[in-house]
């Protein structure tokens, strides 16, 4: 029992790790409600995040007409949006290492929308 719980508390922490959130989707213990929370808060993380860094980018191509504020405006952006990224996956892979469904600020309800769209689809 504690190696399927060590599985488990793994494949969560995976889930904030960029992209490897798909991890937990083909693993054994895919059904688990600790993992599928955990999976679900990934993939929102990961999804808000790459809207905000593309949302970035275009807001600093706008910004093209004087280089020097676009690269100034463009260090300060990305360099929040990564600060912001890192504390969540913190936060997430804290609460899973404890197997704790906390959910993450800010995003967490979007995660809540995702499980309950594909749990809707699957029935």
């Amino acid at each position: 029992m504690s190696e399927n719980n060590d599985n488990i508390r793994l494949l969560s922490v995976l889930s904030y790790i960029p992209f490897l959130f798909v991890v937990g989707q083909y693993a054994v213990e895919k059904d688990n409600p600790d993992l599928r929370f955990h999976k679900y808060q990934g993939a929102a993380l990961c999804g808000c995040f790459l809207a905000l860094y593309l949302l970035e980018a275009l807001f600093v191509l706008l910004l093209s007409f004087s280089p020097e504020i676009q690269k100034i405006v463009s260090y300060i952006l990305t360099g929040g949006i990564t600060i912001a990224y890192l504390i969540l996956i913190g936060f997430g892979i804290s609460s899973a290492l404890k197997f704790q469904q906390k959910q993450l600020p800010f995003i967490g309800f979007l995660a809540v929308r995702l499980r309950e769209m594909v749990d809707s689809r699957r029935k």
